[in-house]
Formats: C-alpha cells, structure tokens, sequence
C-alpha cells in the first residue's frame, strides 16, 4: 500500500519541499492564528531550506548573499534593518506584510500553487491542513518556537513520510520516543530552574542578613 502511495507522490512531485512549508504554516497557524500570513510563512521557509540545502551549509547562522539581497538567520539575537526576527529566524517582510525571500514575495496564491491544489490531487488539502495542525500541536510551544529544535523535532522525523501517513492511516502522530525525550528535557529544565530561583533567593537573604549587621 505505502509504495502505492508513494509512487502517487512522486508522479504529482509532492515531497519534502511541500512537507516543510505545510508544516512550517502549521506551526505558525498555531502560535498567531493568521491562516494567510501562516501560507506565506511556510513557503517563505520551504523555499529559504531549499536554497539553504543547495547553496548553503545547512545550520549555518551566518550571513548570506541571495540576488544582491541579505539573508540572515538569527543566531546573535539581532536582525539587520529591514528584517524581522519571526520564530528564532530573521526575515524580510513585504509593504504588503507578506515574508519574502531573495526579493520575491511569497503569497498565500504561491503556497495554494505550490502545495495546496498539488495535494488535493490526492486528499481534500483542508484534511491535510488539519491533520498538520493536530501533529504539530502535540509539541511544546517552546519546540514550536525555536527553528532547530522545529526541525530537529518536528519536520526531520516525517519529512519522508508525512503524506505516507495521513493517506494510509489518516493521522500522522509524532514519534513515541521524541515525545518522551522533549518532556524528559522539559523536566530538567524546570529543575535547573528551581534550583536557579533558590540560589537567588539565598543571595537575596545572604545580603539582607548582611545589611542588617
């Protein structure tokens, strides 16, 4: 059945590019809400990842040249004039308010174009939408919020497999050993976070004890 599916995939030319900007959009549908802002968003980085994977070392946060314009993924926590930082990442924003990418606009007409009436080939894209929305909101806000730790977590895992799942089982559920791992993390945080709030409040008392001498 999969290699069926996949087969049908590869004909309509639905891949890894259409998994990222659908769940790129997903990701920030879930944490702003702005469906048509969310299209642009997720194209907008589909098409930064693609141009990355050829052009650039991959996780590399350094300055890039892209038809005369300046890419910058954030990584000093400082965007250059003209770019906003939007998830972790610094990216141009049009007059219109819709992302941009080496000049070019990426609107939610582009992403219906490039994902939407691609897949609908295939399964109703508002399924497919929904279905995203579901996945992606089974990862803590703080893996949602980050662009290592999206990719990491988020995309890398389903990037071959995303549409395999929802045709063959109509959901795509988040690996069992990555949840496990994230929450493992999300505990030792907030450990070294409570032991932080302590040591302050200890030198807190260590200096009110002194004052009062």
């Amino acid at each position: 059945m999969s290699s069926d599916v996949e087969k049908r995939l590869k004909a309509l030319d639905i891949g890894r590019f259409q998994v990222m900007a659908l769940l790129q959009t997903a990701r920030y549908y879930r944490l702003y809400g702005d469906l048509v802002r969310a299209k642009s968003f997720g194209l907008n980085r589909a098409v930064f990842y693609a141009w990355a994977k050829h052009y650039g070392p991959r996780g590399v946060r350094t300055l890039h040249h892209v038809d005369d314009t300046k890419l910058v993924v954030s990584g000093s926590g400082k965007c250059p004039e003209g770019y906003t930082e939007v998830l972790g990442e610094c990216v141009k924003v049009s007059s219109r308010g819709y992302f941009e990418f080496g000049g070019v606009e990426q609107t939610p007409q582009d992403y219906d174009q490039q994902v939407t009436y691609r897949v609908r080939r295939l399964v109703d894209p508002e399924k497919v939408l929904r279905v995203a929305l579901e996945y992606v909101s089974k990862f803590p806000e703080g893996v949602l919020r980050d662009p290592t730790k999206f990719y990491k977590y988020v995309y890398e895992p389903v990037r071959d497999t995303f549409f395999i799942e929802l045709l063959t089982k109509g959901y795509v559920e988040p690996k069992k050993d990555i949840i496990e791992r994230l929450h493992e993390l999300e505990r030792m945080l907030e450990k070294v976070r409570e032991a932080q709030k302590s040591l302050t409040s200890f030198i807190k008392q260590e200096d009110t004890s002194g004052q009062s001498k």
